[in-house]
């Protein structure tokens, strides 16, 4: 029920009901008598409460249908004709970005598309597509993940965005359960107290061994701005540049 939604997500935020008031420009009171159910909220006012809580369009989706209101932003799927735009745009960034890796991730880390480059990487072709983790490539053990020479700075950092990825989307989303995967794996529990090394990092060092030689690589991450559909506000573009260094 919204009521329970709405403190629940207060809560995780840190935020008092005084503090959410303030944000969403309404009264103590009012937020009151919305988490006790005396008072049934508008869906304008569902919607400045979830901008109030910064949540994604997925879960503002999930505010407004908790509070008996259809959904207002679009929930599509990476094949659907509704991202043929967005999956254009993607196409042209991973060509444009060879002959170095570049993927398509969503917000769980599932690889929704591949340069060349990139699958040769992983050692993958195109028929993964869509059916394999980037997180379970990295922690789980297998060719990957021993491929990867500095795997616990690879590991912290990936961590460090999963922490991030369940704090704007809750531990019950896709990627809490991805993290909850990883921290099973083994090596990870030595690593789930560094909370402060990559916070505000832009970049990731990586040194990959493959085919007999090493090769050092550093990452960034492009998204898609002013999204109106929730997977296209959950779409990014990991691309690695040669790092001489």
């Amino acid at each position: 029920m919204f009521s329970m939604m709405l403190r629940e997500w207060r809560t995780q935020r840190g935020m008092s009901q005084l503090d959410l008031a303030l944000s969403a420009e309404v009264s103590t009171r009012h937020v009151s008598f919305i988490e006790s159910e005396r008072s049934k909220p508008s869906a304008e006012m569902v919607l400045r409460l979830a901008e109030a809580l910064d949540l994604p369009l997925r879960e503002r989706n999930a505010m407004l249908v908790a509070a008996g209101f259809a959904p207002q932003f679009g929930d599509s799927r990476w094949d659907s004709p509704e991202m043929e735009e967005v999956r254009r745009a993607a196409t042209l960034l991973l060509a444009a970005h060879a002959p170095y890796p570049a993927l398509v991730l969503d917000m769980a880390f599932n690889i929704l598309d591949a340069n060349p480059a990139a699958l040769e990487m992983i050692g993958a072709d195109r028929t993964v597509l869509g059916k394999v983790n980037l997180v379970d490539l990295v922690f789980m053990p297998g060719q990957v993940r021993d491929s990867i020479v500095n795997w616990s700075d690879v590991a912290e950092y990936l961590l460090h965005r999963m922490r991030e990825g369940v704090r704007r989307h809750g531990p019950q989303s896709a990627m809490g359960t991805v993290m909850r995967r990883a921290m099973m794996q083994p090596g990870t529990a030595a690593l789930s107290m560094v909370r402060s090394h990559w916070r505000g990092s832009v970049l990731l060092p990586l040194a990959f061994h493959a085919n007999g030689q090493t090769t050092r690589w550093f990452t960034t991450v492009t998204s898609f701005g002013a999204p109106q559909d929730a997977m296209a506000e959950e779409i990014t573009i990991e691309q690695f540049h040669p790092n001489p260094g």
